[in-house]
């Protein structure tokens, strides 16, 4: 085995192990397909119980035993996903591309997981296309490009949504996984999957230390995609967190707006408990 190989595969095996440990702890409690599902079948009989809904009691065999039974269903999901990353250089900061990786790659596991098919697209120097695909072979395809992807990019988050809408069929799942800075560009390009009648999800994955400037004195501060420079004074550092404040409430009420369901995590945050937020939520609380 060759070095290479093998670095490979462990970071293979070391993603994996941090995406099931969210999702082991997301499931605490009972739950179906995380994403919503088309269509169900049915599963079994049971006795009726006052506040049954009447549209699910069998009435034939009501007429044949006088005693009412309701039928229950389990919803069955016809879904593609596709988990959309950002591998632009701006993702490159105290653990947050990898951060950015165990989201997506929990969130996989959990569509695969239920029978349904999940896809990778991401832009960079090892730029991931992985078609929706089902079953464990092809979470292990999608796991090994994750693995592989580097903060590096020079295209704009919203170059890898642009190319999600011809790969989804009608009503699929967007999973937009990305800081965010450049929302100028990234908010478009999802409202229009949205207004496509795709199910949108965007999760913005920031680093704790990006919550607030620690500088006590005048520096000069780097783009991490363009190289520009930029002096930042005392004051402006402290006016920081609040801006980033403000700035994230206004990104959420924008896709709110959009019918798009917003998720925020940090590096200092419990992916598991985000996870169990999110589950719960989209089940409605169930």
């Amino acid at each position: 085995m060759t070095g290479a190989y093998a670095a490979d595969l462990a970071a293979i095996r070391d993603l994996e192990l941090r995406a099931r440990v969210a999702v082991t702890g997301a499931r605490h409690g009972p739950h179906t397909s995380p994403l919503h599902g088309f269509g169900a079948e049915f599963r079994e009989y049971r006795h009726y119980r006052p506040g049954d809904d009447l549209k699910h009691v069998d009435w034939k065999t009501y007429a044949r035993t006088r005693t009412l039974y309701t039928r229950r269903f389990t919803e069955t999901t016809n879904l593609t996903a596709l988990v959309v990353v950002d591998a632009s250089a701006s993702m490159d900061f105290q653990g947050k591309f990898a951060l950015a990786k165990t989201v997506a790659a929990a969130l996989a596991m959990l569509v695969v997981e239920k029978g349904d098919a999940a896809g990778l697209v991401a832009l960079g120097s090892r730029a991931a296309h992985v078609p929706a695909g089902r079953g464990v072979v092809h979470m292990a395809r999608l796991l090994a490009s994750l693995s592989r992807l580097l903060p590096d990019g020079v295209e704009p988050f919203s170059a890898a949504l642009a190319r999600v809408g011809p790969r989804l069929p009608r009503h699929g799942v967007v999973i937009a996984v990305s800081d965010f800075y450049d929302d100028d560009l990234a908010l478009p390009a999802l409202r229009r999957l949205a207004r496509a009648g795709h199910d949108v999800v965007a999760v913005q994955t920031l680093a704790d230390e990006e919550q607030r400037l620690a500088v006590g004195d005048d520096v000069e501060l780097v783009d991490a995609e363009s190289g520009q420079s930029r002096p930042v004074g005392a004051d402006a550092a402290r006016a920081y967190t609040a801006r980033l404040t403000a700035w994230r409430a206004r990104l959420r009420q924008a896709l709110l707006r959009d019918g798009i369901e917003p998720v925020s995590v940090t590096t200092a945050d419990r992916l598991d408990h985000v996870l169990r937020r999110f589950l719960l939520g989209r089940r409605g609380g169930a």
